[in-house]
């Protein structure tokens, strides 16, 4: 059944969001009033929308943001107790997969000219997520894993001949170094996001109730 923010807050044990990041704070509300657990993929929204952390803070809600379309965030994790040095995240799509992002729209960029590689933003997780709320969660989860959105640095591609989407990692650390390469299918229904963020929903929930638990 269709229903209410409220209503499915307070009749769920557990909200998985899949939204529009701008519907992400109206949902967070309801669910941290009910001190419901939230999974959150829409980690853009995260970064857009501050409200959502600070209203985090007065419940004991618990909010789970799974890895979505990246790999090597556990290793990122675990590099912050020995110090990051910096982190970059170089994401690619067709240019197509950035129809109607803000940022594309402002700066008047014809994505239909794009004949060749391009870059069509570089700059923090912050600016990224308001310039492409669709397209940047990896980013936004990457910075919320390490050394937060002002620090992280982005790099927002269109390729005409991408096959699909994909994500970069460099991860410089004070002992250690992470580069993570991911080339993702896109999802049919949503070019915008991968088959592989859905599946890492998956598995977050499988790893809330597993005996032996992996991280």
């Amino acid at each position: 059944p269709i229903v209410d923010f409220a209503t499915l807050a307070e009749k769920s044990d557990l909200i998985i969001e899949c939204l529009p990041a701008k519907a992400v704070p109206a949902l967070a509300a309801e669910v941290f009033i009910r001190s419901r657990d939230h999974i959150i993929i829409s980690s853009a929204s995260l970064l857009i929308y501050p409200e959502i952390l600070e209203g985090h803070k007065k419940s004991s809600s618990r909010i789970i943001v799974p890895s979505g379309a990246l790999a090597g965030l556990d290793g990122v994790r675990s590099l912050i107790h020995s110090g990051i040095k910096s982190a970059t995240i170089k994401s690619t799509k067709l240019p197509t997969g950035y129809n109607g992002a803000p940022y594309v729209l402002e700066q008047r960029i014809d994505l239909f000219c794009v004949t060749e590689k391009t870059l069509l933003f570089k700059g923090n997780a912050i600016e990224a997520a308001q310039g492409f709320p669709a397209n940047v969660n990896v980013a936004a989860t990457l910075s919320l894993a390490g050394i937060g959105p002002e620090r992280t640095e982005v790099e927002i591609w269109a390729d005409p001949e991408a096959r699909g989407n994909s994500h970069e990692i460099i991860v410089v650390g004070n002992h250690s170094t992470i580069r993570a390469f991911v080339d993702n299918l896109p999802d049919p229904a949503n070019p915008k996001t991968s088959i592989l963020a859905a599946q890492s929903i998956v598995s977050a929930l499988e790893k809330m109730s597993a005996p032996l638990i992996i991280l």
